[in-house]
């Protein structure tokens, strides 16, 4: 007996994979579809997508493991709450460790990493999609980190970059509200590594990240305020 074949519509109606299902409840999140904190029902999500639950469970680990979700006991999964508080956590953690990098990173950093690292800044500078610019946001840092031959410091370092995807959305209105058009780039941080200028670097580095950070912060400060006093 010959197998039968698939009809162009039975291939058509195949699950999706799970890297695909991350990479749409992903995109999701980030556009604010899925807020944060919002419980993310299995069994209907899987209706909705067109899916089994065993890759959506797949994915959602996937997520899970880049900090856009994560797994409550017996309350299932959930797009990982962000606040005001673990910002500036993660902001001190990643600040302390980049600093801890850069230091042993200086003085092999060469021209042709900073080249690289300048071609990175370009296309950030050029990019409109908002989990482009936070990718390349980490590449920079790994490109100029690298030297340091710590692969898991710079992996981790990538990671608490990456964890912030989901601060995305209401990022955006921080910044539209801010009415703030500019804020300052990566470019003297290089050109004090060109000078050999450590100090001058971090400070750099520490400078870029406080502009674009602390107006987020001060943000969802503020909405956490406004959801408390609703809350009396």
């Amino acid at each position: 007996m010959t197998a039968r074949k698939r009809s162009g519509n039975e291939e058509g109606t195949r699950s999706p994979s799970a890297p695909r299902l991350a990479d749409g409840i992903r995109e999701a999140i980030l556009r604010g579809v899925y807020p944060s904190g919002v419980k993310l029902r299995q069994e209907e999500l899987a209706a909705r997508l067109g899916c089994s639950v065993i890759p959506l469970r797949e994915a959602l680990h996937t997520l899970a493991s880049e900090g856009l979700v994560e797994f409550v006991p017996n309350r299932g999964a959930r797009v990982k709450p962000i606040s005001s508080r673990e910002l500036r956590e993660m902001a001190e953690v990643r600040s302390t460790l980049a600093a801890a990098a850069m230091r042993r990173a200086s003085g092999k950093i060469t021209p042709a990493v900073i080249a690289q690292a300048r071609a990175i800044v370009e296309k950030m500078d050029r990019a409109q999609d908002p989990s482009t610019q936070i990718h390349l946001y980490a590449d920079f840092h790994e490109v100029i980190l690298a030297p340091a031959d710590r692969p898991y410091l710079v992996a981790t370092i990538r990671g608490i970059i990456l964890s912030g995807l989901r601060y995305m959305p209401v990022w955006i209105q921080a910044w539209e509200a801010s009415g703030v058009q500019t804020a300052p780039g990566f470019g003297p941080v290089l050109d004090a590594l060109e000078k050999k200028d450590l100090k001058g670097a971090i400070r750099q580095l520490a400078r870029t990240w406080d502009a674009q950070e602390e107006l987020l912060a001060k943000f969802l400060e503020r909405r956490e305020k406004a959801a408390s006093r609703k809350s009396r």
